[in-house]
C-alpha cells in the first residue's frame, strides 16, 4: 500500500512538471566562494544581533552540492533512491567555548574562527588547504538572546592550483620557479605574464616527490624571465577531478507523452 502511495506521489509530481513551469519550484541561489586548490578559504558570516558570547551558540555545517541530470527513462527516474546524508559539523561554539565533540574528522585542525571577534557577531570560518572534497554548501547558523540567523554559501574549488612564484638564478640567468602543494597524476603547468599571456614554452617540470599511487609533487622552472615582470604559475591535473556531489535525476520534459503506459 505504501509503495502505491509513493508511486502515486511521484507520478503526480511528474504530471505537474509536464503540465507546465508553474509547479516547478525555483532553485535556491547561494553566494559562491571560489578558491584555488590547496589554498585557504574564507567563508564570511556576520550577524548584527549578536552582543557578546554568553548564552550564544553558532555552528557551521557542510552538505553536498546537489546536481541534477535529465533522464528520459521514466522508470529510472522513479526508481532513484534519495538517501539522506547527515550534514557534517565543521565547527561549533556554545556559551563562550568551542564545542567540537561532534566535529567531522575531515575538519579537525583545519578550521578556525577569530574568537575575539565572535562577541561582535563576526563568525567567519577559515578553512585551510582546501581540496575537492571540501566543496559543498556551507551553512552558518547562530542563535542568541537577541535573535537568530542563518547564512548559506557554496564553496567551489577551482581545478588549478596557483602556487607562489619565486625569482631565482640558474647558470647566471634569471628564472622563475613554483612548487606544487598538491599531488598530481598527470601534472600540467601553465605560465602567464602580467598581461595574462601564456608563456609556457620556456618552462620545464621536475618531479620532487612520488607516491606509490603514481601521483607527484612537482617543481616548474620558467627561463627567459625579466626581473621587472610579474609571473603566474598554474598547475592542474590532466585527469578529471572527482568532486563531492549528490546527483538527482530529473525527468526530461515530454518523456511522459512518449511513454505509452502513461
Amino acid at each position: 500500500m505504501m509503495m502505491k502511495i509513493v508511486t502515486s506521489l511521484l507520478l503526480l509530481g511528474v504530471i505537474l512538471y509536464e503540465a507546465g513551469g508553474d509547479y516547478v519550484l525555483p532553485k535556491p541561489s547561494y553566494t559562491e566562494v571560489k578558491v584555488p586548490r590547496f589554498q585557504n578559504a574564507t567563508l564570511p558570516c556576520e550577524f548584527s544581533f549578536i552582543e557578546g558570547t554568553t548564552d550564544m551558540s553558532f555552528i557551521w555545517h557542510r552538505e553536498d552540492i546537489v546536481e541534477e541530470i535529465e533522464v528520459e527513462d521514466v522508470y529510472a527516474y522513479m526508481q532513484q533512491k534519495f538517501e539522506f546524508k547527515e550534514p557534517q559539523v565543521v565547527y561549533s561554539f556554545h556559551d563562550n567555548h568551542e564545542a567540537l565533540e561532534d566535529q567531522s574528522y575531515a575538519y579537525q585542525e583545519r578550521v578556525s574562527v577569530e574568537k575575539e571577534e565572535v562577541g561582535d557577531g563576526v563568525l567567519t570560518l577559515y578553512l585551510h588547504r582546501v581540496d575537492y572534497q571540501d566543496e559543498g554548501l556551507y551553512t552558518c547558523s547562530a542563535i542568541g538572546p537577541h535573535g537568530k540567523g542563518e547564512i548559506k554559501l557554496n564553496l567551489l574549488i577551482q581545478e588549478e592550483e596557483e602556487p607562489p612564484v619565486v625569482m631565482d638564478t640558474e647558470d647566471d640567468a634569471a628564472v622563475a620557479r613554483c612548487h606544487s602543494a598538491g599531488w598530481y597524476k598527470v601534472p600540467i603547468v601553465t605560465w602567464y605574464n602580467r598581461r595574462e599571456e601564456e608563456i609556457s614554452e620556456n618552462a620545464t617540470i621536475m618531479v620532487l616527490e612520488e607516491k606509490e599511487d603514481g601521483s607527484h609533487r612537482i617543481s616548474s622552472t620558467l627561463s627567459g624571465v625579466k626581473s621587472h615582470e610579474i609571473y603566474h604559475c598554474h598547475i592542474r591535473d590532466a585527469k578529471k577531478a572527482r568532486r563531492a556531489r549528490t546527483v538527482h535525476r530529473k525527468l526530461k520534459k515530454g518523456a511522459l507523452r512518449d511513454h505509452g503506459e502513461f
